[in-house]
């Protein structure tokens, strides 16, 4: 495997196959790469839902004990936590 650099920035790998052909695959390899706007929308909500729903299961009049209760108050707590940091990162 041998890498190398483009002029525009582009990490390439090229890789090769036991027949011998090579393939050159762009690799990204930013420090800090971003996430699309809709992947963020998605995975905060979906991070913001699970966490919603666990701190509902959590209520009084659900089934389990206090001490179950508590563990899923404390995820959902930590899930939406979770979130936050994921929309504002």
């Amino acid at each position: 495997m041998t890498t190398k650099t483009t002029e525009s920035g582009e990490t390439l790998v090229q890789v090769a196959r036991p027949s011998e052909a090579h393939i050159v695959v762009p690799v990204n390899l930013q420090s800090n790469p971003k996430e699309c706007l809709s992947c963020r929308i998605i995975g905060t909500g979906a991070t913001a839902g699970v966490g919603s729903y666990a701190i509902w299961q959590s209520r009084t009049t659900a089934q389990g004990s206090r001490a179950q209760k508590n563990i899923l108050a404390g995820l959902g707590v930590a899930l939406l936590v979770g979130s936050a940091f994921r929309w504002y990162k």
